[in-house]
């Protein structure tokens, strides 16, 4: 899965729910994230939509877990963050590799989230003492390209998922000959979480198609899609302009070639 295919609009729209970005500025972000290929964040953070620290604590409550800051300190702004991967990357896979976790603890979390499906991934590690707050922002943030410059000085609060609260289900669905959802393959109330299982089951299991749906009391909606044969289109498409241009010119970012 590559970061073009990873649902953004989805993020941005989180994003713009919690009153810290404009829709013209999600859309003016999400046109140059198609165009160069870079992390939604990275893209965020340096032009000023937001901070570093707000969109680490925008993704943080995703993961069940507040952050209110105890003292007011001015922000640092943000930089992409040097060696940042190019593609999406698991959460979990993430704080194993850069030491903010160890794998067994990664592996216990998990297992108690496969017995309690309720409460997300985050909200778990920090409850159990296995991760800090400020540091489950941090891996947030390395997530989405952004390093945070300042040491965080917050209080950290568990929020519980309350009823009624949408969840997102990730189905494989059959296409042919006829449109079926399939059984639901995992079921969060985190996007994010949901996100992080499509990318490792497409990358296990390379299905045909996969789907994450958001379903509350009242609607269901697809909010992101992904089939096997489109990303191969995809793919080869790429491989066509980079045999004619000698590079890809849908990454081609003429603002740095200027300077």
């Amino acid at each position: 899965m590559t970061v073009a295919s990873f649902p953004w609009r989805q993020l941005g729209e989180i994003l713009v729910r919690d009153g810290l970005l404009t829709a013209s500025e999600l859309e003016q972000a999400l046109r140059e994230q198609r165009r160069t290929g870079r992390l939604l964040g990275q893209i965020l953070v340096q032009h000023g939509y937001v901070s570093s620290f707000a969109l680490a604590r925008a993704l943080t409550a995703q993961h069940g877990v507040e952050l209110r800051e105890t003292r007011r300190v001015k922000p640092a702004p943000g930089a992409p963050l040097p060696g940042a991967p190019e593609s999406w990357q698991p959460l979990g896979k993430l704080l194993v590799e850069d030491g903010f976790l160890t794998g067994a603890d990664l592996e216990r979390a998990l297992a108690e989230q496969e017995r309690r499906p309720d409460r997300r991934l985050g909200e778990i590690l920090v409850d159990r003492g296995y991760l800090t707050g400020p540091a489950l922002a941090q891996a947030l943030a390395r997530q989405h390209g952004v390093v945070l410059e300042r040491e965080l000085e917050v209080e950290t609060l568990i929020r519980r998922s309350l009823p009624g609260e949408p969840v997102y289900r990730i189905h494989e669905p059959v296409l042919e000959p006829a449109y079926q959802a399939g059984p639901v393959l995992h079921e969060t109330e985190n996007f994010l979480e949901a996100a992080d299982f499509a990318y490792e089951y497409v990358q296990g299991h390379e299905p045909g198609a996969l789907e994450i749906q958001r379903v509350d009391e009242l609607t269901r909606e697809t909010v992101w899609s992904y089939s096997e044969s489109r990303a191969e289109a995809q793919a080869a498409e790429q491989k066509g302009l980079v045999e004619t241009f000698g590079f890809d010119p849908t990454q081609w970012d003429a603002g740095s070639q200027l300077g």
